[in-house]
C-alpha cells in the first residue's frame, strides 16, 4: 500500500466523520468528493448527483454517470453508488456492496488501461485508506 502524506485531507475527512456520527438523513455527495481533495469544477459536476441518502447503516446515491480525469488517473462514479457505513469515536468506513455500485480508478499502465473498484474508504484521526482490495491501487493518505 502506498502512503503519501495529505494534511490538507484533514479537515474534510473529520467534517465528513462529524456529520456521520451525527446520523443525518443525507450527506452532500460533495463532501464526499473533497474526501479526495476534489477540486472545484469537480466539486460543481459532483453536486449534479445530490445528496448521499443514510439509512441506518446503509447508504446510496444515485445520478448521473461521471468518468472525472483526476491527474494519472480517471475516476468513474457509476450511476448508483451504494453500500454500508459505520461511524464511531474510532473513525469511520464506507464498504461499498458490490463492484457496479462502487468508484472505480482506471489508468493506464504501459499501454493498457487498467482500472480497480474501491472497495472500501475508513479514516481515523490520522489518515484515510483506499482499499482497492489489496491491489497496487491501495493508498493511505496521512494528515
Amino acid at each position: 500500500m502506498k502512503t503519501s502524506s495529505r494534511p490538507e485531507l484533514r479537515g474534510p475527512v473529520h467534517a465528513f466523520w462529524e456529520r456521520l456520527r451525527s446520523s443525518p438523513a443525507t450527506i452532500p455527495m460533495r463532501d464526499l468528493a473533497a474526501l479526495f481533495g476534489a477540486g472545484d469544477e469537480l466539486l460543481k459536476r459532483v453536486r449534479m448527483r445530490g445528496d448521499l441518502i443514510l439509512r441506518e447503516n446503509r447508504f446510496v446515491n444515485d445520478g448521473p454517470e461521471l468518468v472525472v480525469p483526476a491527474g494519472k488517473v480517471e475516476l468513474e462514479i457509476p450511476s448508483i453508488l451504494s453500500g454500508t457505513w459505520r461511524a464511531d469515536e474510532s473513525g469511520f468506513a464506507l464498504v461499498f456492496s458490490k463492484d457496479e455500485f462502487t468508484l472505480r480508478a482506471c489508468a493506464v499502465i504501459a499501454v493498457f488501461r487498467k482500472c480497480f473498484d474501491l472497495k472500501e474508504l475508513r479514516a481515523t484521526a490520522t489518515d484515510l485508506v483506499l482499499d482497492f482490495g489489496g491491489s497496487m491501487a491501495d493508498r493511505r493518505y496521512t494528515f
